[in-house]
């Protein structure tokens, strides 16, 4: 799948992100879903309200999003995710916690979590408005960094690109941010009047299923790899398809760049039910290329091969369905994939 995203607001708005988080996810069940996180540099905020938008190049109107503020708001949710105490939690609101929220870390600087308002009516695209005026109005000696997050669910099965053979299976990323010369085509004219963000750290986070071996990683910004943490993971995303001890997470950091590239590679060995449809396939077909030929000579004169098939027994009849069954098992994959695109080109038309 096309994975190069850009990240940008308006022209003259000249907004940076101190960190900018992707985390994949590709689960057991052949379902996928990614989270992008925001953290504006306070320094560049200069209004009420800001709104920042995302290119995706397999974003549809289908796909489902989430605003992750009320899971972040949770001081042991945001514990967790950034990977330091909560010390505190101030309300924007008097208590309420509706508007926002500033948590209070041990070594990183406070950090305000903000709601969100989604937008995806256009394909390839989504924007994330935020309401300033309760950060702004909070009355604090330091204003800190504000923060917000959101998941997207595909309408197709995985993020990445998938590679199945006979004996191995394989997963590839191949992300892209904010690299200029990925820009489609047909989209030039449209980010002619768009800005870019700076984006001083970009951290990616791939989450897939620990039955994969790292074939390949960029050893420049891979930072660790090790089992997801089950039970914080269920708090803060309430995801079933989260269970415990089937999944990896492999992070990786880069920073102080124009644009982000990040590339890996993950594969498995296969030996299951492909490879058994497969031996079952090839036992029929041999089985009945070698009888139909002594089974003719057992007529005297020999049966005609254009009679065979009046006089065969039931048990061959049998064999050729199983074979057929194998055989649609096999390229149903590739029905229900071509049947997915024609359905999301008679939606785009």
């Amino acid at each position: 799948m096309e994975n190069s995203f850009f990240v940008f607001t308006d022209n003259n708005t000249h907004l940076q992100l101190e960190r900018f988080h992707i985390c994949t996810w590709e689960f057991n069940n052949n379902s996928s879903l990614i989270e992008f996180g925001f953290e504006v540099n306070k320094e560049t905020i200069k209004s009420n309200s800001l709104a920042i938008s995302l290119f995706i190049p397999w974003m549809t109107k289908a796909c489902e999003v989430k605003d992750l503020y009320d899971n972040l708001k949770v001081a042991e949710n945001s514990r967790f995710i950034f990977n330091d105490s909560v010390t505190r939690t101030d309300s924007l609101d008097g208590g309420r916690n509706k508007f926002g929220v500033i948590h209070g870390f041990t070594e990183r600087e406070d950090l305000c979590i903000l709601p969100i308002i989604v937008d995806k009516s256009n394909d390839q695209l989504i924007t994330a408005t935020v309401n300033l005026k309760p950060y702004n109005d909070h009355n604090a000696e330091h204003k800190p960094n504000i923060y917000f997050r959101f998941w997207i669910k595909p309408s197709t099965p995985y993020i990445s690109m998938r590679k199945k053979g006979m004996g191995k299976s394989t997963i590839i990323y191949d992300l892209k941010i904010n690299e200029k010369r990925n820009i489609p085509d047909n989209q030039i004219n449209f980010f002619s009047d768009k800005e870019l963000c700076d984006i001083e750290n970009c951290f990616l986070f791939n989450i897939v299923p620990n039955k994969y071996d790292i074939l390949f990683f960029d050893n420049s910004s891979l930072k660790n790899v090790r089992t997801l943490e089950h039970e914080s993971f269920n708090k803060y995303l309430g995801d079933k398809r989260v269970k415990k001890d089937e999944l990896i997470v492999v992070f990786n950091k880069k920073k102080g760049t124009e644009s982000y590239s990040f590339f890996s590679i993950y594969s498995k060995e296969r030996i299951g039910l492909g490879q058994f449809s497969l031996a079952i396939l090839i036992n029929i077909v041999c089985g009945i290329l070698l009888f139909i030929p002594a089974y003719r000579r057992s007529f005297n004169p020999e049966m005609p091969l254009k009679d065979v098939w009046n006089q065969l027994p039931a048990e061959i009849f049998i064999a050729v369905c199983i074979f057929f069954a194998t055989l649609i098992y096999f390229i149903w994959p590739w029905i229900k994939n071509s049947l997915d695109k024609g359905w999301d080109l008679l939606k785009k038309k």
